[in-house]
Formats: structure tokens, C-alpha cells, sequence
């Protein structure tokens, strides 16, 4: 998630750094329940992160982007929007997602439970060169939150009567009892307006952002956005982070048993929950699942506000690497997945080895690349202060 300005928050750095990580895992394991299946403990961890993964990167993007908004402009911004955002996700559509498509097409053939391919999965050129985003779907929606963002902020400018008020709001709900079920409540209400029971589905079939999720990851954006700079708030986050946590994954267990929906949301074969099928019931599901998310991302926060205070070098560099991991881990995934699933290793085996070799590759790739570019700024600028070339 790009950050603006030189100061550093080292809780953000590892909250950054535990969600962009734990990407490689979860799709790891997308995959898996695509291909081998891995039973119902596969199902529910997969469900629970789910839940509440992309709403923390989110949340967090949008704290970062309002801290970089008070040391900068909103002109300065939006330059930076489209170069940190737009830039490199005009440069994955024609790199990264192409070349996942054609990895994703050959890996289907493999993956032993699908008897018969979807067209979607055969070997042609429009199907390597769609215009699905893949995983980039997170940049296309952040590129556009922010710039409506940045449009608010000015708008608030010249009504700063409205900014107190809202901000006001904000506190007086952060500090009360009922925060977590009134999150909950608004999350379920703009869910309500899609089919099934949880977020996504839909997310990264088109570069245009489906209104309903537009308006759900606008809502953890901006709850980032109005977290920014309140220090007193993420103390009170810190209070009790790991009761919020636990509760979240307990909450999450009957949630999965009664309103998974595994039509809507992996594609897979298996049982649902045992009230997915009463639609009527569909609003109390979303807010269950609103609950295990506003808690866990609660106690996610809390938590690492409160025990990661000093630099790390290699926090640091993982945080300075997390941006590239994201961009290029798919691919990796997807090419080692496919190869592993033709040898007769046991699946924990092949998928512990998966998910290493991604992260060692993108770790790798962005270190030669960073190399690189340090050594043609040197060739570049020989004579040149540090302070010219600081990164």
C-alpha cells in the first residue's frame, strides 16, 4: 500500500507487512479448494480470513493515504494516486495479468477435480489478454476511493463546520460500547444490496468497480481515512485488542456452519451452511459476518499498535518489499502450484513448498531489482550526495 511522506508509524509497517503475507497463503489455499479440495478446515480458515482481509488493507490505505493528504496537497496527491496506483496497475494489466492467465490456463488442466474446462480456461489470446484484473482489482478500487476521497477532503475544506461534526461522530462512535455492532450493521446494510453472504465474488471480474463493493470497501477506507492522526483512538484500540480478536474467531465458527455459501464465494463443491439456502435470513448472516470482521480487524490493529513500538530492519524491508510481493506473487503461485500438483507429494507438502517458493521468488525478484537500480543510480550520479539518491 504506497505511503506518502518520510515519518513512519512501525505498527503500520507490520500491519501492512501481515496482510500483504498472508495473501500468499490464502490463495494458496483458493487454489487448493479449486483443485484437491483439503476438507472443511481448508473451508473455514480460508472463509474467516476472508472475511476480514481485504477491509484491513483497505482500512489501512485509507490511514496512510489521509496522513500523506495532511503533509501534502490535494493536487500533490492526486499525482501521486496515479503514479503509486495508476502506473503500476496499467503496467500489471499488460505484464503480470497476462501471464497469470496463461499460468491459471495451463494449471486447470491439472487440477483434478474439474472433468470438463469452462471456456474462460481455454488457450487463446483473449483469454490471456482479458481485461479481468485478477488480484490488480485491489489497485483499480484504490485508485478510485482515493481520488473520490481526495474530492471530499477538498469539498470539506470550505464547509469545515461539517468536517467537525463528522469527526465528532466518528470519535464519539470509536469510544462507545456499540462500535462494533454499528460497523457491523452498516457493513450488512450495503452488503444486503448483492447476492450472497459475504463480500467479493464479482471484484475482479471488470476494471469497473461493482457499486455495492465500491460502496463496502469505500466504508473501511474511510474509516482508516478517519482514524488518521487521532493517536487517543488507536489507544483505545490497543484496550482489549485481544479479547476483540478472539471473540472475532469465535464468532466465526457458527457463522461458517450456519451462512457459508460456498456457491457465491469459492466455486466449490461441498456442503453450505445449514441456513444458506433462507434468503430471508441473509441480512442476520451479513451482520454476523460484519460482527467477526469489525472484531477481528479491531483486534488486529489493537494488537500490533501495542507491541510492535520500535523500528525493525527487517519489518522495514518487508514493508518497502510488501507492494511488489502483492504485484507479482500470483504468477509465482500459480506456476509452482501447477508444477507441484503432477509429483506425488502429499498436499500439506505441496502446499507448505508453494507458498515458501512464492515468497522466496518475490522477495528475490524485488532484491535483484532493487540492486539494479541502486547500481545505475551510482553509474548515473557518481558524484552525487546520499541525500540525491535516497530511496
Amino acid at each position: 500500500m504506497p505511503e506518502g511522506g518520510s515519518q513512519r508509524s512501525h505498527h503500520l509497517d507490520a500491519i501492512r507487512v501481515s496482510a500483504i503475507l498472508l495473501l500468499i497463503p490464502y490463495h494458496a489455499a483458493r487454489y487448493l479448494q479449486k483443485g484437491d479440495g483439503g476438507g472443511k478446515i481448508v473451508d473455514v480458515v480460508v472463509w474467516f480470513v476472508h472475511a476480514w482481509h481485504m477491509p484491513l488493507f483497505f482500512a489501512i490505505s485509507g490511514f496512510l493515504a489521509a496522513s500523506a493528504l495532511r503533509r501534502s496537497s490535494a493536487a500533490g496527491q492526486l499525482r501521486s494516486r496515479f503514479r503509486r496506483l495508476g502506473l503500476p496497475l496499467a503496467v500489471g494489466m499488460l505484464t503480470v495479468v497476462p501471464l497469470a492467465n496463461f499460468l491459471v490456463i495451463g494449471a486447470a488442466a491439472v487440477w483434478p477435480r474439474n472433468e470438463q474446462l469452462p471456456p474462460k480456461r481455454e488457450l487463446d489470446l483473449a483469454n490471456v489478454f482479458s481485461l479481468t484484473p485478477r488480484h490488480l482489482w485491489f489497485i483499480a478500487y484504490l485508485l478510485m476511493i482515493s481520488m473520490v476521497a481526495i474530492g471530499i477532503w477538498v469539498a470539506l475544506q470550505r464547509a469545515p463546520e461539517l468536517g467537525v461534526a463528522l469527526n465528532r461522530g466518528f470519535r464519539r462512535l470509536i469510544r462507545s460500547w456499540w462500535a462494533v455492532p454499528a460497523l457491523a450493521a452498516i457493513s450488512a446494510a450495503i452488503l444486503i444490496t448483492k447476492t450472497g453472504w459475504v463480500a467479493g465474488g464479482t471484484a475482479s471480474n471488470s476494471l469497473i468497480p461493482a457499486p455495492t463493493l465500491f460502496a463496502y470497501y469505500s466504508f473501511f477506507f474511510f474509516f482508516g481515512w478517519l482514524l488518521s492522526g487521532q493517536s487517543d483512538l488507536v489507544e483505545k484500540l490497543k484496550r482489549g485488542a485481544w479479547l476483540r480478536l478472539a471473540a472475532g474467531v469465535l464468532i466465526a465458527v457458527p457463522a461458517f456452519l450456519l451462512f457459508y455459501d460456498n456457491g457465491d464465494f469459492t466455486g466449490n463443491v461441498g456442503t453450505p451452511g445449514v441456513l444458506a439456502e433462507i434468503d430471508e435470513l441473509r441480512l442476520y448472516g451479513l451482520f454476523t459476518v460484519g460482527l467477526v470482521c469489525w472484531l477481528t480487524l479491531f483486534g488486529i490493529w489493537g494488537a500490533l499498535a501495542r507491541y510492535v513500538r520500535k523500528e525493525s530492519r527487517l519489518l522495514r524491508y518487508l514493508s518497502d518489499a510488501s507492494f511488489w510481493i502483492y504485484l507479482v506473487h500470483i504468477p509465482f503461485l500459480v506456476a509452482l502450484q501447477s508444477s507441484l500438483a503432477e509429483t506425488d507429494l502429499a498436499i500439506p507438502a505441496r502446499y507448505g513448498l508453494a507458498v515458501s517458493g512464492t515468497l522466496a521468488l518475490a522477495l528475490g525478484t524485488y532484491a535483484l531489482i532493487r540492486a539494479v537500480r541502486n547500481l545505475a543510480t551510482r553509474h548515473a550520479h557518481p558524484h552525487g550526495s546520499p541525500g540525491e539518491h535516497s530511496v
